[in-house]
Formats: structure tokens, C-alpha cells, sequence
């Protein structure tokens, strides 16, 4: 059935009561199409083709996203909710029968403009899967605020509160689902006091108020190597002071953010090092999640270049990345347990507070032949932080060593530093480990070798447990 022959059969049906509806609407300047809303119609002939369409294309072809799937969604001016619903009650004063809501235009809406999007752009697909999430959204200022009659009811149905930030200050509370409960909640004869039945006419039309583009995040992983002892891990400020003047993540996603040509980016590593530490080995296994990225996947060729660009910028003897490749989202928990559950090595020079004999370096490697668990109650370092908690962690071995420099002509200070490489359990505190952080680690280095004090001078990851991302022929490493 077209749409004229629709509409015949529905005044037809009942015509004193539809023609009556739509007299009283047009006497109060509604148009037909909103008439037509207040009738039993299902056709969305009655909708204009809106013209949004060209406005739309333009946006995608200057965003050049890589998808042509789009998940489209249209939000329509809040004020259509408070006039429908006021006109509603208009109805049934003057014509003293139940009127239905009329019919919600935004599926029609966005049903007509995704056919004119596929008119304007060859080979789109609106897909409700589609990654690439679109949402039109229309305005009409002249009316964007009728609904605040509804915080002057007796018995509040609607609270907002204005929010400042970063200067600008903005309405919360008044969101399209508490406008609709209120609206239900207040009655209509309140609602009669408080605002203009019917509403006030307008001429202004709906625009477009904004297209917001949101592409599903893209993953990268990667293994990242550090041997500069200046990189913090991620960029590190305390009250607005950068105490670390560069670090790895924007080392390596400042790259990838310009090749995926993304909004912004999540570093996540396996756990973290210090700035002072060193990561060496294989490196550390992460992934960056890009967000909204323009360009979602490259082929191997597109990782290679990326990888080469961070192996060449003016932090290459700070930092080195290898086996970079795309991942499956779902991939993500590998890195969280990683993060959590596997074993990491050091290479740690420590001094100890007498000179290393080998009695020493006999008890320290006696005591770490075999797995052993700490204690390690929160560091002080980290108080402010973390929970006061005490952690046990467990120590699956521990090697002690003078340094290859250091021999019996060496002086006496050189005598009292040694080498202990450690393999241990994920989330264990290494520099508390070595120095006991006034106790508050038992056993630690200076018990198990029966001396007064050990202090950590420096400190290496050597190795993360954790075979992921698969390696690549073309590893980038130092010796």
C-alpha cells in the first residue's frame, strides 16, 4: 500500500476522530507530516528526505577512514520529546479523548538518511555491526531548553547541575531518558502551571548540530628494548613537573599514531620498569590500543617501516622496538597476565657492606639454589600509591658473582660490589629484594649473606617470560 492509499484508509477508518486531530493540530500550525505522526501510519513516506546527506559524505571524505561499514545512529532535538508530549496533552484538553504518543521520528529518520547516504557513497554499508560508529545529531537551538520547566515542579521530576571544566560549563542530569521519565512523572495539570500548552510555534528548522566518528580501536604489539637509564615507561609528571624528560611509550606511539592516524593511544606493557632500569633481553612484550583509528591494519611491509622509523628516530640509542605486527583484540588478556603471572630476570650490581669474599657469594648461592619465598610488605617508596598489604613473592633462584672487572689487585671499594642475577616471580619488588627497605623485606639480600647492609647501585630486566608477540627474523637487539 502507497502512501496516499494509507492514509485514505486511516481517515476512512475513523474519520470524525482523525480529522478532528489533525484540524486541531493545523490549527495551532502544526504541519502534515506532524499530523500524520498523531495517526496510526506506518509509512515513512510521510518524512522529508533530509539533507544531511552531503554534509555526511563530505566529513567521511575528509576523514578518509579506511571502512566503508558504518553503524549509524541519529539523536534528534530533546525539545521533539517535551513538544510531543505537550501536544498530547493539547489533544485531550480540547477534544476530550486519549490520544496515543505519536510516532518516535528518529528510526524513520535515520532509515531515509541512510538511503541517501548510499545514493551519495558508492559501496557504503550501514551495518549495526559495522566498526566505524556514526552518529548524526541535530539540533534546534531556539527550542533546546523548553525543557527546564520540569525542574520548577512541586515534587522535583527533573534535577540538573551546571559542570565546569577546562573553562567551559555544561548542563548534566538533563539526558533524553530522565527528560522522558520526567515527563511521565509530572502531572499534567502541573504541567499546565508551569509551561505554555499548546507550545509556541516555530519556524526555525532542525540542523545539524554535529557528526561525531568513532572507529573501533585498533591493536598493535610489539616488544620494546630500553638501555638508556634517563626513559621513564610512560611519561612521568607529579603535580604538572615532567621528571622524566622522555619515555618509551611516546618513543614508539607517536609513531604508530601518526601511521594509523588516530585520535590518541594506550600503551600497556608486561609490567613496567623504573626509569633508572634498564630493559635488555628480548624486550618487553606490549600492545597499543589506537584509538579511532583512521587506518586500521597495514600488511607486513606497513609494521616494518613503522618498526624501522622508532629503530631510526632521535631515540634509537634509548630505545628499540622489534617484532611489531597487528593483534586480535582479544589478545589483550595475554599481556594482563603476563603482567601478572610470569617470571622475570635481573641483572642487578649490588654493594654490600663488607668486601665480597667467597664465603659470601657460597651462601648467597646455597640460598638461591632452590626456589624461596619473601615477604614484602608495601615499599615505602610507593606508599602513597598502594595498599599497606604484605605480599608474599616467591624467588625461583638467585646467582651471585664478582663483577668480570673486579679481581684481587682491584682496591678495596671495588671489593665490596658483586652481580646477582635473579629469576622471579611477576610483581616482585626487586630493589626492596636487595636493600630490605628497612625490614620491610625478609628475607632479603643482606640476611641471606650475612652482612650488615646491601644496596642496589644498578639494575637490568633481562628477560620476561612471556613468548608473545611471535619473533620475527629481522629482531632488532643489541648485545
Amino acid at each position: 500500500m502507497n502512501a496516499s492509499a494509507e492514509i485514505r484508509a486511516i481517515f476512512k477508518s475513523d474519520h470524525d476522530r482523525n480529522v478532528s486531530i489533525t484540524k486541531t493540530l493545523r490549527e495551532i500550525k502544526c504541519c502534515y507530516r506532524c499530523c500524520l505522526r498523531f495517526l496510526p501510519t506506518k509509512t515513512i513516506a510521510i518524512f522529508a528526505v533530509p539533507e544531511e546527506a552531503r554534509h555526511i559524505r563530505q566529513r567521511l571524505d575528509d576523514e578518509k577512514y579506511q571502512t566503508k561499514r558504518i553503524n549509524l545512529s541519529c539523536t534528534l532535538p530533546t525539545s521533539l520529546l517535551v513538544r510531543d508530549h505537550l501536544l498530547g496533552l493539547h489533544l485531550r484538553d480540547t477534544l476530550k479523548i486519549n490520544v496515543s504518543s505519536p510516532r518516535d521520528p528518529k528510526e524513520p529518520f535515520k532509515y531515509i538518511l541512510a538511503g541517501s547516504l548510499k545514493k551519495e557513497i558508492d559501496g557504503l554499508d550501514i551495518d549495526p555491526a559495522g566498526p566505524l560508529r556514526m552518529t548524526v545529531v541535530l539540533g534546534h537551538e531556539p527550542t533546546s531548553s523548553e525543557h527546564m520547566f520540569l525542574t520548577q515542579a512541586k515534587k522535583p521530576v527533573l534535577r540538573v547541575r551546571k559542570k565546569q571544566r577546562r573553562g567551559k560549563v555544561s548542563i548534566i542530569g538533563d539526558s533524553r531518558s530522565t527528560i522522558v521519565e520526567a515527563l511521565a512523572a509530572l502531572p499534567a495539570e502541573e504541567a499546565r502551571t508551569l509551561t505554555t500548552i499548546p507550545p509556541t510555534t516555530q519556524n526555525v528548522p532542525a540542523s545539524l548540530a554535529s557528526i561525531n566518528l568513532a572507529h573501533d580501536s585498533s591493536y598493535v604489539a610489539g616488544r620494546y628494548l630500553k638501555y638508556s637509564r634517563d626513559f621513564s615507561q610512560t611519561p612521568w609528571n607529579i603535580k604538572g613537573k615532567k621528571l622524566a624528560e622522555n619515555c618509551v611509550s611516546e618513543s614508539i606511539c607517536e609513531i604508530l599514531k601518526k601511521y594509523h592516524r588516530c585520535d590518541d593511544y594506550k600503551f600497556v606493557p608486561a609490567g613496567r620498569e623504573d626509569a633508572n632500569v634498564r630493559m635488555l633481553g628480548t624486550g618487553r612484550p606490549f600492545y597499543c590500543e589506537l584509538i579511532n583509528p583512521r587506518v586500521v591494519k597495514f600488511d607486513e611491509d606497513g609494521y616494518a617501516k613503522m618498526e624501522q622509523e622508532v629503530n631510526e628516530s632521535n631515540t634509537k640509542e634509548a630505545v628499540q622496538l622489534r617484532d611489531l605486527t597487528s593483534m586480535d583484540p582479544r589478545d589483550t588478556k595475554i599481556i594482563k597476565e603476563g603482567e601478572q603471572f610470569k617470571r622475570k630476570t635481573y641483572r642487578a650490581l649490588v654493594w654490600i657492606s663488607e668486601p665480597v669474599s667467597q664465603a659470601i657469594l657460597d651462601r648467597l648461592n646455597e640460598a638461591g639454589s632452590k626456589p624461596f619465598k619473601i615477604q614484602q610488605n608495601t615499599p615505602t617508596r610507593v606508599f602513597q600509591r598502594r595498599a599497606g598489604i604484605v605480599r608474599e613473592k616467591e624467588i625461583h633462584y638467585c646467582k651471585a658473582a664478582r663483577p668480570s672487572r673486579v679481581d684481587a689487585s682491584s682496591t678495596e671499594p671495588e671489593q665490596h660490589f658483586m652481580v646477582v642475577t635473579l629469576n622471579t616471580q611477576a610483581g616482585t619488588y626487586i630493589k626492596e629484594f636487595v636493600h630490605g627497605d628497612l625490614g620491610r623485606t625478609q628475607p632479603n639480600l643482606a640476611t641471606l649473606a650475612n652482612v650488615e647492609a646491601a644496596d642496589l647501585i644498578e639494575l637490568d630486566v633481562m628477560e620476561v617470560d612471556l613468548e608473545w608477540p611471535p619473533k620475527k627474523n629481522n629482531s632488532n637487539q643489541k648485545d
